[in-house]
């Protein structure tokens, strides 16, 4: 089966609380790609990078990402973020470069897609058209590039409102803040109700804290991540879309698909490790976590 994440690779410079500083391949395209490899799925992902990337189409490969010629942009640079984590906690984003579009002309065929845009390299046209074009295909939707703006020193925030078609789509991940902007201020559980019933998506997945929630037809369902000292939480957004979206299109069975998602996040949390080395190598390490999950998961019937 084929995967196809739309979104821009990224370089990170990842600069940890004490200062200290790296830099990682990274974003959805990576995070996808890579899970969707432990999954047993061929990656054909709709990105674009710049000619500053030729030195890394091997570490790319060992991402399970081959770029095509077409995908590489030698007179733009690759999109690249500087990360900050600060002492108090949390971390502050800002936007050092930024590569060409990706147009519907650069998605190739898949069974399942994650559109999940980094910085609007995705436009609103384009969105519609690949949600229109979908044949009957999984759609999950990730809208945290749609919503981020820069401000004259770079630094990223995120627009308080978003006005997106979303009809069409067959799951959605979005986060406390991401859920306000598409309701017009609502989010939490009430929030997933509004974007299920105004735009008719069978699967909404939302996080907040240490937990994830998912809204399945009337069903909530809310697993808690046990607090797990880890270096590094970059990606696990990403994580959680790919692994829902490769279990749900292998067994079409929503709750072991969620479970499977929160499994692989957990999975790499437990690693210890950071960037990409924290994507589960392993399905073994995944299913565990996931019947885990599944065990303890709460759930119970909504208006």
């Amino acid at each position: 089966m084929k995967l196809c994440v739309a979104s821009h690779v990224v370089l990170d410079e990842i600069i940890n609380a004490n200062g200290e500083s790296s830099e990682s391949l990274g974003g959805p395209v990576c995070y996808g790609s890579l899970l969707a490899k432990t999954f047993g799925f061929a990656a054909t992902p709709a990105t674009k990078a710049g000619g500053d990337i030729l030195p890394m189409l091997e570490s790319l490969k060992a991402c399970n990402v081959i770029l095509k010629s077409s995908q590489i942009d030698k007179e733009m640079p690759t999109t690249r973020f500087r990360l900050v984590s600060r002492m108090s906690g949390g971390r502050d984003l800002f936007l050092l470069n930024r590569c060409s579009p990706i147009e519907l002309k650069d998605i190739p065929e898949f069974d399942g897609i994650v559109i999940s845009p980094v910085f609007n390299e995705i436009s609103v046209t384009t969105l519609s058209a690949m949600i229109k074009n979908k044949n009957n295909q999984f759609i999950m939707f990730d809208p945290q590039g749609f919503l981020r703006r820069v401000t004259e020193s770079n630094s990223v925030y995120n627009l308080t409102k978003l006005d997106l078609d979303l009809a069409g789509v067959t799951a959605i991940k979005a986060d406390e803040e991401e859920l306000s902007a598409l309701t017009g201020g609502i989010s939490s559980i009430d929030g997933m109700k509004i974007l299920k019933k105004k735009f008719d998506i069978q699967f909404i997945i939302s996080t907040y804290s240490n937990n994830i929630l998912f809204l399945n037809k009337d069903i909530l369902y809310t697993i808690n991540l046990k607090k797990l000292d880890s270096p590094d939480h970059t990606g696990l957004g990403d994580i959680l879309a790919a692994g829902f979206s490769c279990a749900y299109l292998k067994e079409k069975d929503p709750l072991w698909a969620i479970c499977f998602g929160a499994g692989s996040v957990i999975a790499a949390l437990q690693s210890k490790k950071t960037g990409l080395e924290k994507v589960p190598p392993r399905k073994n390490q995944i299913e565990r976590n996931a019947s885990y999950v599944y065990n303890t998961v709460k759930f119970k019937v909504i208006d």
